[in-house]
């Protein structure tokens, strides 16, 4: 296909015949990127905002199920991976994308200080309230690693009372459940999940498939001793073992996707516990003050490379916040703290911010302003060395958003970012230091519009990136290390469409192009190429029929198409990464308070796999799944 019939095709399936669940709004929603809540319309930046409602209608098994079958998000398993996967927004690339979107859950930080992709499975899908992906901005709030954006969790914060179970294919098998207990004065929550998988993927030559377990539990408690006074305390905990895929070539990936090819499956065992606690005061009815402090302590054990490393993650926050009827202003200082240990060496990398940020309400027009100073060290200790580095970084963003019409709204916003690189980036592959290298800085243009009526909703953004020092890996040379110049643009549609009270269509489309300007890495061959690991076009439309109130149908789709293989930053690889195509369906049906579900994942049966080289293929998301299940609310 042609592209024109790519941007052909969303753009028919946006404005088709078409209808929504009673479960699913075409109203504004709420967001709170710039952690003071606004509509996702008002707001002065590009924003996409799930809740609990789309999350619960999406079928989706889990959060990477549902951000790569909903959003513009690009997600692939890390390798295979299921449990590890990566993810890429506005043209990072799907290699090391993820390391450029912040990601938060409930205001904590998930990114991890080495090369290891957030650890997303460790948040139970049921729990999620609301997710915020904000797109080319998040910097001033968040810092590191907000260059493409940010993406902000938010879980539930009322008690529910529920089961559920689900099985499927493959010896899927999950199991839930929430309780806890509200008084005048706290709030107890207790959930936890398990789910378990027998692969599907042949054997390896140690006679294993790529089995996979994984456990959740949380536990929160919220104190209100008076109305002015919130204290929350709690504890999460996860753990992780499963077995990963090897590469093929790719007449393999072709043939039988689902074969061994020779190759023993990484086993990893991962677990990760965290307390947090946090206190929020209200000072005068305009003036609010809080604090948050966690300390979350990982260890991740590669048994089959007997290979074991622990991680100590400690971060704070203090926020001071003051509303007036025209203007809001938050200022505060956040400090993360992160040590991985080895049995040959320590390293660290410890963050430092303050920042401000402000919002000015003249009538139809809102005007934002922000800026934030960080700090950022690095220490690595061994028997032989002591090595240390540091930066200075600085963000800000300017941005306004005009209501034209009660239908219209306007916004665009600048924004400047930076990425410092994580620790990995400083060794050499198969070992040796690479040297220091140097923070990525991104400006970034939003420029998009708003148009909500009674039976549509539309968002249309339009970017432009220009980046120094973008973070890479030269696989021929096993160094890390940074293109000169380069610059991303494209265009992203949002579309929700209603039709009647049984019909709704949904769209994401996002056209994007990452180029490389300047690089003398490849003297010069990677001038003017395109990034690898990037898409063109990136499509998720889905149909959702309530045909009664208690029963509702989703169908949805999800096309990528072709990119550059991951290594191939010359353009001159044979072999590029094949496009990526999943049809999913998925049913509920409610009788009281039970809930019954049934969902196919990739219906057509359709081979996916991850291209890093010629004849480095890892197929991922390659078969057809099912699962049936029930839940019951008490």
């Amino acid at each position: 296909m042609k592209p024109s019939k790519y941007l052909a095709t969303a753009i028919l399936a946006s404005i088709a015949n078409t209808a929504t669940a009673e479960s699913i709004t075409l109203e504004p929603v709420l967001v709170s990127a710039t952690k003071t809540e606004t509509t996702d319309v008002e707001a002065t930046y590009a924003s996409e905002v799930y809740d609990a409602n789309d999350i619960a209608s999406s079928g989706a098994q889990d959060i990477y199920a549902f951000l790569n079958q909903n959003t513009s998000v690009t997600v692939l398993p890390s390798f295979g991976n299921q449990y590890s996967q990566k993810l890429d927004m506005r043209g990072f690339g799907i290699g090391d994308g993820y390391q450029n979107i912040a990601i938060t859950v409930n205001g904590r930080r998930l990114n991890n200080i080495d090369m290891t992709p957030a650890l997303l499975t460790s948040i139970s899908l049921n729990n999620i309230k609301r997710i915020e992906i904000t797109k080319g901005s998040g910097s001033v709030i968040y810092g590191d690693n907000a260059t493409a954006g940010s993406i902000q969790i938010y879980t539930k914060d009322e008690i529910n009372h529920n089961v559920g179970v689900a099985f499927g294919n493959e010896g899927q098998k999950t199991a839930s459940f929430s309780t806890g207990y509200s008084h005048d004065y706290f709030n107890l929550a207790v959930s936890g999940d398990h789910s378990e998988l027998d692969g599907f993927k042949d054997e390896d030559l140690s006679g294993f498939t790529n089995e996979s377990s994984n456990a959740n539990t949380h536990v929160a408690l919220d104190v209100m001793p008076t109305d002015n006074l919130k204290v929350s305390i709690g504890k999460d905990h996860s753990t992780i073992d499963t077995r990963y895929t090897g590469s093929m070539t790719l007449a393999e990936y072709k043939d039988k996707p689902e074969q061994n090819s020779g190759n023993t499956y990484t086993q990893q065992r991962y677990h990760t516990d965290t307390v947090f606690f946090g206190a929020e005061a209200d000072i005068t009815d305009r003036l609010q003050v809080s604090y948050n402090h966690s300390d979350e302590d990982k260890v991740s054990n590669f048994v089959t490379f007997s290979s074991v490393s622990e991680y100590d993650y400690k971060s704070d926050e203090v926020l001071l916040k003051y509303n007036a009827e025209q203007f809001n202003v938050i200022t505060g200082a956040q400090r993360f703290d992160g040590v991985r240990s080895s049995s040959t060496n320590e390293t660290t990398k410890e963050n430092t911010g303050y920042f401000i940020q402000g919002e000015y309400y003249f009538n139809d027009l809102t005007v934002s302003l922000g800026g934030r100073k960080e700090s950022v060290e690095y220490d690595y200790s061994s028997s032989s060395s002591n090595l240390n580095d540091d930066h200075d970084l600085y963000a800000y963003d300017i941005g306004f958003n005009m209501r034209f019409t009660n239908e219209l709204t306007m916004f665009s916003n600048f924004n400047k970012a930076f990425q410092a690189p994580d620790i990995d980036r400083f060794f050499k592959f198969g070992g040796g230091f690479n040297s220091f290298i140097e923070p990525a800085k991104v400006k970034t243009l939003n420029v998009g519009i708003n148009y909500v009526t009674q039976n549509d909703k539309t968002k249309l953004t339009i970017f432009r990136a220009e980046l120094d020092n973008e973070i890479f890996y030269n696989a021929p040379t096993g160094r890390n290390t940074n293109i000169d110049e380069s610059h991303k643009y494209g265009v992203e549609l949002q579309n929700r469409h209603k039709f009647n009270e049984q019909w709704l269509t949904t769209l994401n489309y996002a056209y994007t192009r990452a180029i490389i300007d300047n690089e003398n890495e490849g003297n010069g061959s990677y001038d003017g190429k395109n990034l690898p690991g990037v898409s063109r076009h990136n499509v998720t439309v889905a149909l959702h029929y309530t045909p009664t109130n208690s029963s509702n149908f989703v169908l949805s789709h999800n096309y990528r198409s072709k990119a550059y293989a991951l290594n191939d930053f010359a353009n001159n690889f044979s072999q590029k990464q094949p496009h990526y195509e999943s049809t999913n369906l998925a049913y509920t049906f409610s009788y009281d308070k039970l809930v019954l579900s049934a969902n196919v994942n990739n219906i057509f049966d359709k081979s996916n796999g991850l291209q890093v080289s010629n004849d480095n293929i890892y197929a991922v998301n390659f078969s057809r799944s099912f699962t049936v299940g029930a839940k019951y609310n008490f």
